[in-house]
Parts: C-alpha cells; structure tokens; sequence
C-alpha cells in the first residue's frame, strides 16, 4: 500500500487593482490590521533584544527557548495578518512603520497607492520603481486627468 503526502500550497491571489475610492474604503481594514502589525513587530524586536541580552548575561537554556518560542509565535501571527493585507489586496512594506502600498493603474500603468499608519487618509502614490521617497501627493493624479484649455 502506497501512501500518498499531500502539501498544502497557497495560491497567490490574483493581483488586485484599487481605485483611490476603494483603496480609502479599505483602508478602514488596512489600518486595524496595520495597528496589530505594528503592535507585534515592536514586541517581536523587543524580544529578540531580550535574547541577545540574556546570552551575553549566560542566562539559562530553558529562559532563551522560551522567549524564542514567544518570538515564533508572535512571527507565525505577524504572517497570519500579512496574509489578511495580502488576501485584501494590498503590500506590506514596513511592518515597524505600518506602511503599505495599493496597487492602482493610472494612464495605462501600473502604480502604487501609498499609507502609512498616522496618515488620515491615502494622500500618496509612487511609481513602482519609486518607493516611498518618490512619493508625490494623490492630488496631481487628479489634476492631470482634467482636460487643459488650448491657450
């Protein structure tokens, strides 16, 4: 008799692309999971700061493998959310700043919608060679759609 492994794989979504409407309806969402993001990953570099002070302290086996075990949990649920922004359709570019990315076509290319937590609303986008430094404001996409005047 044959026994047959099966693996479970994930599949990656089909890639999402926001309006500015829609990416600021789910930013309501966004921004909860984006709070807990940012919660867990301050507490996961807490921890491994708490690691590398205890060996340096000699501290006891048993006092490390339980803060990397708390350090593992706080990793598999810090995925479990980045699977939550994935499944949503967006990016996670920062978990310590809670700054995420909209994927968004404007004049037949891609861009991205930009926010990080603090933000009242998605005020940026950058091209997706840009990063966050070439942000620039959602307001100038809305002005080059408008028609100019002939002068």
């Amino acid at each position: 008799m044959t026994m047959v492994v099966t693996k479970k794989v994930k599949v990656a979504p089909e890639r999402k692309y926001f309006t500015l409407a829609d990416a600021r309806r789910a930013l309501v969402l966004v921004e909860k999971i984006a709070i807990d993001i940012q919660r867990i990953e301050s507490v996961r570099r807490s921890i491994i700061h708490d690691i590398d002070a205890a060996q340096r302290q000699d501290a006891p086996a048993e006092e490390i493998v339980a803060m990397e075990q708390e350090f593992d949990l706080m990793t598999e649920r810090l995925t479990s959310l980045v699977d939550e922004l994935t499944a949503i359709g967006v990016e996670l570019k920062d978990p310590a700043r809670g700054l995420v990315d909209f994927p968004a076509t404007f004049e037949n290319r891609e861009i991205l919608l930009c926010w990080q937590l603090g933000e009242p609303t998605i005020e940026y986008w950058h091209e997706t060679s840009g990063g966050f430094a070439g942000r620039r404001m959602v307001a100038d996409l809305e002005r080059s759609r408008v028609p100019r005047q002939p002068r």
